[in-house]
């Protein structure tokens, strides 16, 4: 008897070996979102417990930023960038979403919400402790991602690049572009400054860097 269980737990354990491992993790990895597809819809707080909640956001093109915590700093010149063109003058929601999916189990969400308090970014931070943001967008987080929801709810760009002054500019002109033929944002005007000159066209791809996936915790 002591055989026969011996040679099924050996069955057992070569056969999940020998699983593909590009297997999705369970409830995390999903068909990718297609631009121009209905976003994943979600329902997060940020660190100051209000919620955002894609549904009520309808209406108003939405960026959101995200990236590992060690890309914050990086992330930071994305978002003080995008809050002076298209946050101040309210033509979008300008969010930050920290993927904390596989925060450290020995460290208190309070802590982990302290610690992002005390960063003290210019644009509300969102806690997305089940990583509903990056469902289905394949997210390399060890470079800085810029996620484009339009007016109706659906995907319309997503880049991932580290920033510099021309390759913001290019990215805006794409999003400007976004905001032009969304109702009540005819009239919207670049306010970025002219000496940011893109090194692409806004048809272009710019390409995105190479790197290891990860969470942002």
């Amino acid at each position: 008897m002591g055989r026969i269980l011996r040679n099924v737990f050996f069955i057992v354990l070569l056969t999940w070996l020998l699983l593909p491992s590009s297997l999705p993790a369970k409830d995390y990895v999903y068909n990718k979102v297609q631009i121009g597809a209905p976003f994943i819809h979600f329902d997060i707080e940020d660190i100051y417990h209000q919620r955002w909640v894609s549904t009520y956001l309808r209406g108003k093109p939405i960026i959101i930023l995200t990236g590992h915590r060690y890309q914050r700093y990086e992330i930071l010149k994305w978002a003080e960038t995008f809050r002076q063109e298209y946050g101040l003058p309210g033509h979008v929601h300008l969010l930050w979403a920290v993927n904390l999916r596989r925060f450290p189990w020995s460290t208190s969400r309070m802590t982990v919400i302290r610690q992002w308090r005390d960063f003290n970014a210019s644009i509300p931070v969102l806690m997305d402790w089940d990583g509903v943001i990056g469902r289905g967008l394949r997210i390399n987080y060890n470079v800085p991602n810029i996620i484009v929801i339009d007016a109706f709810g659906r995907l319309a760009l997503h880049e991932m690049h580290s920033y510099t002054p021309e390759v913001y500019a290019a990215v805006s002109a794409r999003i400007m572009s976004l905001l032009a033929v969304n109702p009540g944002y005819s009239n919207v005007a670049p306010t970025v400054s002219s000496d940011l000159k893109p090194l692409v066209s806004a048809g272009q791809v710019i390409p995105n860097p190479a790197g290891r996936k990860g969470d942002s915790n």
